[in-house]
């Protein structure tokens, strides 16, 4: 059985060597002119109506801007980025599943020269660390619903980046039932870049099954965030007409007609048409007036506040906005606690940070799966046959002098399962440390060192409350007897 199983995971190597340099093109990329100065954003995202916009743009080219300048959809955003942001482990394990700690160490090599420059020769190099790798990737499966990665080689076919494919620019075709095939439309190139290269890796986060694209998982916010900002539009529009007090400024014909040229007083068109100029410059006078500045009129104007009894009253809009809250928070899959919105009780606070957490922690599923086809390729380029396993620290809201005791228990009973051989040390190192056993660590799997341990000192029956200063290993003798007892024993009475 088993030489079947290995023969049904025998790695075979790809026919041909891939493109050096690369396949697929970034979205910045301008194949007519390489040497053009990249385009400056304008940064007037802030002045998108996304009532207006959303008739014409479609939900890809929305959600990329709601993302920078929406500030629900960014605060979540922003949230998940920061609780998915844990320690990441890459195990390379063999065919039966067993830690290899000498390829896991080549991998780290390779990972290394991956995110690290090396050959200073090529002048300015944006090579990303692996931690900013793992941000993007998880950016874009909040963005599109999924992630396209492209491992770049260079010339010696060495692995030298991990190139970021927007998956709005990948169509499909179904060449068989269940058989897909991707391509890259560029704008400036005619023809379809084909990403039928196994250098190519695609992952998903909860996709619809019944097609092969994904959406961003905050698509369900848009309406809501429309409304929303219609809402806010009108509620701008009420408080300049009823929400401020507004200056009414009353002008006294009778006393304004006294006050006209004699010569325009016989004739009735010219006498209107004065009274009009002087109208308009009175208009123009108090236009711009501000509420701290003092009003020099004659008795002909008298001013006064159009809605002096109650200038506050307006359109009572709370119960509409809480209700367009509660739709925008359901819709971008958070909690109101983390968008800052949280009612009060700490029960409710610390159930919605921990499915917060839990989010965060599914967030990082299709990160883990995408750079583990990313690095067991690498391996499988080395003739290795294996594979690798990535896997992130779970989310934890908690400070780690909080976790200790915690932290304590776990290293309690894994020390046991590690005394009895039921997990390797490599195992143990990776629960409580996050890394392999160091070479310098004696292999304690299976030794029953803690049965060793409890029998030399009989301490069976103690506890950390009843021993906390260890007397129950103090040695044989009178300094035992003396050290057991907390009383002084008195002197027995001469006879």
């Amino acid at each position: 059985m088993a030489s079947q199983l290995g023969a049904f995971l025998n790695i075979i190597a790809p026919k041909r060597k891939t493109k050096t340099g690369g396949t697929s093109v970034t979205e910045t990329y301008s194949p007519g002119d390489p040497n053009q100065v990249l385009t400056v954003p304008g940064f007037q995202e802030h002045l998108t109506d996304i009532f207006q916009s959303r008739q014409s743009d479609d939900s890809r080219a929305l959600m990329s801007q709601l993302f920078q300048h929406d500030p629900d959809v960014s605060a979540t955003v922003n949230s998940y980025l920061t609780l998915a942001n844990t320690q990441m482990n890459a195990i390379v394990r063999d065919l039966d599943g067993e830690i290899d700690r000498d390829q896991t160490r080549e991998l780290m090599k390779a990972i290394k020269a991956l995110t690290t420059p090396t050959d200073y020769t090529l002048g300015f190099q944006m090579k990303k660390d692996l931690e900013t790798i793992c941000e993007e990737f998880r950016y874009m499966v909040l963005l599109r619903g999924g992630i396209g990665a492209e491992l770049v080689l260079d010339k010696a076919f060495v692995p030298s980046e991990i190139r970021n494919v927007d998956m709005a620019s990948v169509q499909w075709f179904e060449k068989q039932p269940g058989v897909y095939k991707p391509v890259q439309k560029k704008a400036g190139i005619e023809t379809d870049i084909s990403l039928d290269i196994p250098t190519f890796f695609v992952s998903y986060y909860r996709r619809d099954p019944t097609t092969v694209y994904s959406k961003s998982t905050f698509v369900a916010a848009i309406n809501t965030i429309a409304a929303r900002q219609q809402v806010i539009n009108d509620l701008y529009r009420i408080m300049q007409k009823t929400g401020y007090p507004r200056l009414d400024i009353k002008v006294v014909e009778e006393i304004l007609m006294k006050s006209a040229p004699a010569n325009l007083k016989g004739d009735t068109v010219k006498l209107q048409q004065w009274s009009n100029d002087q109208m308009a410059r009175i208009r123009a006078s108090f236009e711009n007036i501000r509420a701290d500045q003092a009003i020099i009129h004659p008795d002909s104007i008298e001013p006064s506040i159009l809605n002096e009894k109650n200038p506050g009253v307006g359109v009572d809009i709370g119960s509409v906005i809480e209700t367009l809250n509660a739709q925008n928070q359901a819709g971008l899959k958070t909690m109101s606690t983390v968008i800052g919105r949280g009612a009060q009780g700490v029960n409710t606070g610390s159930v919605e940070a921990r499915i917060a957490a839990m989010n965060a922690d599914e967030l990082n599923q299709p990160v883990s799966e995408i750079l583990g086809r990313v690095f067991s390729f690498i391996l499988h380029q080395a003739g290795y046959q294996g594979f690798c396993e990535v896997n992130f620290a779970k989310a934890e809201l908690r400070p780690t002098t909080e976790l200790e005791p915690q932290m304590a228990l776990r290293a309690a009973r894994l020390r046991t399962d590690l005394s009895l051989g039921l997990i390797t040390d490599d195992e143990y190192h990776l629960w409580m440390h996050g890394r392999l056993r160091p070479d310098s660590a004696p292999e304690l799997s299976g030794t029953n060192f803690e049965t060793q341990a409890k029998s030399l000192g009989n301490s069976g029956d103690v506890t950390p409350n009843s021993d906390p200063l260890g007397r129950s290993l103090t040695g044989e003798g009178s300094a035992q007897k003396s050290a057991k007892g907390n009383a002084v024993q008195p002197k027995k009475p001469n006879n």
